[in-house]
């Protein structure tokens, strides 16, 4: 483990500020999408960097069954805390779960906190049942342009916009072309010691091109994407949706379902 990594697993394990930060989200503007797209109607449902556990509380506080995964026990400690959810505390590159356990499995804000998100993504649908359904949300990290502001200093800027204009370009290119030549790429994170937002501890440059390519190596058919799925109205959503739209803006959402073998 290099001294970043470490630094960083550190960091989750034992910041409480960054989980108090967590917890105060208002849940319907955050939450309310990846919520409704992780439920089901039967089967087990897993949050992987679920944090402080309000989307697996409110699951199961509508009756469904639903576990959260967390690095951090500070965070598994709130988590179980406020709610009625089932939490443990594992890294997501080595989940404690059998093959084709779950029916919904999701991360919202988790794998740009990884050095691992290849092997994070194949445990995530390793424990995936055939036939269940992935929802992914995350940061674009390349972004180009947007309907929000460009709260991360990898988004902000003429020349970094025209860099990450240059990298999705070579991505899409590469993902088709040459994809023995696709893999993520990681920038440089920024531990505050008050666990203030704006992704500055994010290491991982995730974009939607990324994570598209390797949920569809994993076995993964994609069938809605959007930047835009917490807007409330249905014109921002509709623009959302566009592929331009999808793949240049600052937000990334994917759900899919895992295709048999």
């Amino acid at each position: 483990m290099s001294g970043n990594e470490s630094n960083l697993k550190e960091y989750y394990m034992t910041c409480k500020n960054y989980f108090v930060e967590l917890g105060n989200r208002d849940f319907d503007y955050w939450f309310s999408t990846y919520y409704s797209t992780l439920k089901t109607k039967k089967g087990w449902i897993l949050d992987v960097g679920c944090g402080v556990g309000q989307v697996v509380n409110r699951l199961a506080s509508d009756g469904l069954c639903a576990v959260g995964v967390d690095i951090s026990p500070v965070g598994i400690q709130m988590a179980s805390k406020s709610g009625k959810g089932a939490f443990v505390a594992a890294s997501a590159s080595h989940l404690p779960f059998r093959d084709n356990t779950f029916s919904s499995v999701g991360f919202y804000d988790f794998l740009e906190h990884t050095y691992d998100p290849e092997v994070c993504l194949n445990e995530i649908v390793r424990v995936l049942g055939h036939g269940g359904k992935i929802s992914a949300f995350g940061p674009n990290f390349l972004r180009v342009m947007g309907l929000s502001r460009p709260y991360h200093w990898h988004m902000r800027g003429l020349k970094q916009k025209i860099r990450n204009l240059h990298d999705l370009l070579r991505k899409a290119i590469n993902s088709k072309m040459f994809p023995q030549k696709m893999r993520f790429e990681f920038m440089q994170p920024r531990l505050d010691p008050k666990g203030r937002g704006g992704d500055v501890d994010a290491v991982c440059v995730t974009n939607p091109i990324d994570i598209k390519f390797y949920l569809r190596k994993l076995g993964i058919k994609i069938f809605q994407e959007s930047a835009t799925p917490n807007q409330t109205t249905d014109i921002t959503k509709k623009i959302g949706e566009l592929p331009i739209i999808r793949s240049m803006s600052s937000f990334n959402f994917l759900v899919g379902i895992k295709m048999a073998s």
